[in-house]
């Protein structure tokens, strides 16, 4: 098992799906679990984090080919720090 730590708090996980003529965006691994199953992605959820905690800790991209041929990723979206709010 492996523990994963937060890297950067101005960031927000995005998960990438992509397969051969189409990808979708997600905000977590569990969003994507809601509309994909285990056997349609060819992996299941907890199987998946420990991939990427492992990966990330290799400081290796974090990327999983599964074996029904999709291609998840995980990265981030850089957000802008702000002062405050806007007025």
């Amino acid at each position: 098992m492996y523990i994963c730590v937060k890297k950067n708090d101005m960031a927000r996980n995005v998960i990438s799906l992509s397969w051969k003529g189409g990808f979708e965006f997600y905000g977590s691994p569990a969003s994507m679990y809601d509309k994909h199953t285990d056997e349609e992605l060819g992996i299941n959820i907890h199987s998946l984090n420990n991939v990427f905690c492992k990966l990330r800790k290799e400081d290796k991209p974090l990327e999983y080919v599964t074996k029904t041929g999709f291609t998840i990723r995980k990265g981030e979206i850089i957000l802008k720090e702000t002062e405050g709010k806007r007025k």
